[in-house]
């Protein structure tokens, strides 16, 4: 275990990831991580990205980040570990969101949600997670992961749909 890494993980075999010691946390973790507690693996993986964190395997093996993803890689939304990924290149601080598809950047209060490009979403779930993440102070990106691994984010924001209030006409 590195001298600089605060939290020790364990990856176990049924693939998830435990919080096994904690050397000291860092503040804006306080109250989300305790010994023996469950981890979200975009958190783990973010952890290990900024050498917080080491992960072992339940032989006491250290895993790198490669080795990492690869063993969690049926755990994971193949287009949210691309955008985490691609987001961590930029150098951006990403947590995982309230549901499986978002991810959220620290400090800079912002949603992405996570879409392959042929996914379907209605107009009114789309409006729902805008108007919810607007409502608690944040912007709303969408990130749409095409065939080919790239990712294109969009920034979405509310639109109101006012109903059309004349006798008889339509317009």
């Amino acid at each position: 275990m590195s001298c600089k890494s605060k939290i020790k993980l364990k990856l176990l075999k049924d693939g998830r990831i435990v919080v096994d010691t904690i050397f000291s946390l860092p503040k804006e973790l306080q109250g989300v991580l305790k010994e023996g507690g469950s981890v979200d693996p975009i958190l783990a993986l973010h952890l290990v990205f900024n050498n917080v964190a080491k992960v072992e395997d339940e032989s006491g093996m250290e895993l790198d980040l490669v080795r990492l993803i690869e063993k969690l890689q049926g755990n994971l939304s193949s287009s949210a570990l691309l955008v985490l990924l691609d987001l961590m290149k930029r150098g951006r601080k990403v947590v995982p969101g309230a549901t499986e598809n978002d991810l959220v950047l620290l400090n800079e209060k912002v949603v992405i949600h996570v879409l392959d490009e042929d996914a379907d979403i209605s107009v009114e779930k789309l409006y729902n997670m805008v108007d919810n993440a607007i409502k608690q102070g944040y912007r709303f990106i969408v990130a749409i992961v095409d065939m080919y691994g790239d990712v294109t984010y969009y920034e979405v924001t509310k639109t109101s749909f006012p109903k059309i209030e004349r006798s008889g006409e339509f317009i």
